[in-house]
Parts: C-alpha cells; structure tokens; sequence
C-alpha cells in the first residue's frame, strides 16, 4: 500500500506542475496575443500628400488624459514594401510606446495599403521629404501645435533620419535602429554573413566580394540600365526594373556628412547580433560624428539583439521570410517579450527625458 500510495502521489504531482505549466504558458501567450490588438485603442486616421502622392497611416494616442499631451513617435519604415504596421510586425512595439504614454503615427510606404504612389521610385532624399510632409500632417492637427513631435526609424531609415535631423530643427527626436552608415559598406557585410551562414570558404567569400564591387561599378554606374544588369549571368533572383532603378538612384547613399551636422537629440541603437548591418563598425562612425553634437545623444549595442533588436537566440535571420514556422508562432506568443531584455527601457525612457525636459 505504501508504494501505491507513493506512486499515486508522484502522479498528482506530475499533473499538478503540468496543469501549472499550462495556465502559466497559456497567460504568457494570450499576454503576448494582446500586443498584437488595437481594439479599444485611441486610433485616427491621418492622409497626406507628398509629390502627387496621398499617403494614408493611423495615429494612435495613448488612453486616457495621457493623449492630450503625450509626445508621438513617427516610424520610418526599412526596406521592402511595407504597410503602416509592417504586416503586424510593428504592434508589439506600438502597444510598448503607448502604454509608457507615447503616441505613434505610422503610414503604408506608397503604392503599399492605401497608399498611392510606388515606393520604388523613391530616393533616400525622397523618403525624408514624405516624412517631412508626414510630420507637417500631424503638427497641423487640432491641439497638437506644441506637442512633441519625432522620429523612430529601422534600418534604411539611417539614410533617412539624417536628412531629416538636419532640416527640420521643430522634430523634438530622433531614434534609429539598426542603421547603416554607407550604403555599398552595409551590402558587403549582408552578403558576408550570408555567405559564412552558408559554410562559404574565407578565400571565395573575398574573391565574391571583389566580384561583386566590380559588377556593382559596371551595372549601377550612371550610364548603366536594366539591359545591362539582365546581360550578366545571375545566381540570385533577378531584380525587376523597379528594383534596380531603386538601388541605382540610392547605391551611393552615404550618412556620414549629415551626422556631422545633426544637433537635435538623437538615440542610435544596434543589437549586437545583427546579421543584416556592422554594428560595431557603424556604432563607432555614430561615436565620433553624431554623439558630441549635444548632451542627450546616446549611442548603444545591445547583447543578445538583432538588427530589429529581438532576442538573437531565438530570432536572428536575416529577412523575416527566412524564420521557420515555429519560430514566427514564438513572436506571436512573447509580443514585447520577443525583443531583446533593455530594448524598449532604453527607447522609452530616453523617449520620456527628452520629452518631458524644458
């Protein structure tokens, strides 16, 4: 009796801890779950017009007496044609800003959502003046003449914060993620690690670098055209025209000069792990350019983050398209949790000492 009795009481407590796994996973996902919800939020839709274009995003505020002088963030998208969430990617962060009282405006890139236009057609120069127009959007609307007012932007977006930093002095801040300095620098770290992830030789990595550098000079050189670029033989997916016109108009972007002059505060993260950008070598060009030109400007790597700043053991691929299945259901499940420990303190805080200064 007193072995059954025994046995009987390990099954007990085998399904009690399983029960207690069970409903402590099943809070952790349905809180994870609501980061992906807007429903009840304080949400409005603003238009504007830029170029010919009508862009069309969603502001929403925090709730409560919070809305009427939280300040608002303006995202600025990557690459790649990306609605005003960027298919949901975006609302874990969102739902983090409001609930620390920050507002967000984002909108669909042109010819993405409800937006009219082609993004495609755009330079990095193009891209800062639709912010621009974006910002001016919300400025005019009612009660919001003295609200402050800035910018979050990932990854492309540090050929266009930049511009913007140095020509709209009434933008309270600037935050970038991920950001590369030099347009031709950051496709040759891309394709470095995405040669070694695929167990490529030191030797061939840099004879297919150099290869690449020549092929770049011949086929987006300012006589080149699409014909050129379909002669060469090709083992990647080739581009459409509208592609390589983009990467024509933009292969010679370059961050560095702007930096130099941006005296608005400015927060400029990297993850550590990034697969995408150097951050320690773009990190370093921030340091000495961008840092000394005000008090609050700060520049930071993050352990264990990737170039969108989630937690690298679980999440680090170069395009999202790349993650496994059960890698995209553990985004949904954390929500905010999914990012990196310290990512969003760092933005938020730096957000509200900035804000709520004189």
């Amino acid at each position: 009796m007193p072995h059954k009795t025994s046995k009987r009481h390990r099954l007990f407590a085998g399904l009690a801890i399983l029960i207690i796994v069970i409903v402590i996973f099943g809070g952790f996902a349905l809180s994870g779950l609501a980061d992906f919800d807007l429903e009840g939020r304080n949400t409005r839709l603003v238009e504007f017009d830029d170029h010919g274009n009508r862009l069309s995003g969603t502001l929403i505020l925090p709730d409560g007496a919070a809305a009427d002088t939280a300040p608002i963030v303006l995202l600025i998208h990557g690459d790649g044609p990306q609605d005003r969430f960027s298919h949901d990617g975006y609302l874990p962060l969102i739902n983090s800003l409001l609930d620390d009282g920050i507002g967000v405006y984002s909108w669909d890139k042109a010819g993405i959502g409800n937006s009219t236009g082609n993004w495609l057609d755009q330079s990095m120069n193009d891209r800062a003046n639709e912010a621009m127009a974006a910002f001016a959007a919300l400025r005019n609307l009612d009660g919001n003449q003295n609200r402050k007012i800035g910018f979050l932007g990932f990854s492309q977006a540090g050929w266009v914060i930049p511009d913007i930093a140095n020509r709209l002095p009434d933008a309270a801040f600037h935050i970038l993620i991920g950001a590369a300095v030099n347009w031709q620098h950051q496709g040759t770290y891309y394709m470095r690690t995405r040669l070694e992830a695929l167990g490529t030789r030191p030797d061939e990595i840099a004879m297919r670098i150099e290869t690449a550098h020549n092929m770049d000079n011949r086929i987006f050189g300012p006589n080149s055209t699409y014909q050129d670029y379909l002669a060469i033989p090709h083992d990647q997916e080739v581009m459409s025209q509208d592609r390589y016109e983009f990467v024509k108009r933009n292969i010679g972007s370059d961050a560095a000069q702007q930096l130099e002059t941006v005296t608005s505060p400015l927060l400029a993260i990297w993850g550590e792990d990034d697969l995408n950008v150097d951050a320690a070598y773009n990190a370093t060009i921030y340091r000495k350019l961008a840092l000394p030109n005000n008090r609050a400007n700060r520049v930071i790597t993050l352990p264990d983050a990737t170039h969108g700043l989630l937690r690298s053991h679980l999440f680090n691929y170069q395009l999202a398209d790349q993650m496994p299945d059960i890698v995209k259901l553990a985004f949904v499940v954390m929500g905010r949790h999914a990012y990196a420990p310290g990512a969003m303190d760092h933005i938020t805080t730096w957000i509200k000492q900035i804000t709520q200064s004189p």
